[in-house]
């Protein structure tokens, strides 16, 4: 014998997002800023060695990485807390 497996009707046409999406934009943040720093320490460091130019240009692609990554974190802290938590109300 074979047994049904019934759905559950939905309610409504588009599931719910819920808190699980929140929490995968916010620890996908979390590696903004390494990989911010890490990146312009690489291409600072690659650039170095290029044109002999030793703690110069790794220092300010290091600096330009901070940055970069403080600005692309306030962007998405920004955009994640424009938006309404619906998840809360009764």
């Amino acid at each position: 014998m074979e047994k049904k497996v019934t759905e559950k009707p939905r309610t409504g046409g588009r599931p719910a997002r819920g808190k699980y999406q929140k929490l995968a934009e916010l620890s996908s943040l979390g590696l903004v800023l390494p990989s911010s720093i890490a990146v312009g320490m690489l291409l600072g460091y690659l650039l170095d060695r290029l044109f002999g130019t030793h703690p110069w240009l790794l220092a300010v692609f290091t600096v330009l990485g901070i940055v970069s990554g403080f600005l692309t974190l306030i962007r998405g802290l920004k955009k994640i807390g424009v938006e309404r938590d619906d998840d809360d109300q009764p």
